[in-house]
């Protein structure tokens, strides 16, 4: 009797001790070095860049020079309900020429990154306020018959 409770006791602050570990999520486009260094800025071409890489994260919505080719990864952790923390960011910036050759490519992690301040303000709107009594019957004696 006594080694079962021990057992017992062993197995529960196991569980216990498990169900502290974080969670973790590996989310993204996570490259080779290698893939990287065969594109070669001013010779490797847009379907090449594809062919290597694969389809981009994301693209650019606003071209001045040429697109922008987006690859994203990241590894977050959290414990439990809490909110999750970025543990490692990764971006590869590949930019095009207007003749979509490879102009650029850029590495960046999670040190260039910046955090953006919601900002709590509301857009007013044009027009007149209506009050609740406006807004109820405003419509009264406005139907159109079929003859109209």
């Amino acid at each position: 009797m006594k080694y079962l409770k021990s057992g017992l006791c062993i197995a529960v602050l196991g569980l216990a001790l498990t169900a502290c570990e974080p969670i973790k999520s590996d989310q993204g486009y996570h490259f080779d070095p290698e893939q990287l260094a065969k594109i070669e800025p001013g010779v490797t071409n847009k379907d090449a860049v594809q062919e290597i890489m694969g389809s981009p994260s994301s693209i650019a919505t606003f071209q001045t020079e040429g697109d922008a080719w987006y690859y994203i990864s990241s590894k977050t952790e959290h414990l439990a309900f809490f909110e999750k923390e970025v543990r490692e960011r990764n971006i590869v910036i590949v930019k095009f020429d207007i003749n979509d050759v490879v102009a650029n490519i850029s590495d960046l992690d999670k040190e260039a990154g910046e955090e953006i301040e919601v900002v709590e303000r509301e857009t007013p709107t044009g027009g007149r306020k209506l009050s609740l009594f406006e807004q109820l019957f405003g419509n009264l004696g406005r139907f159109n018959t079929a003859g109209q």
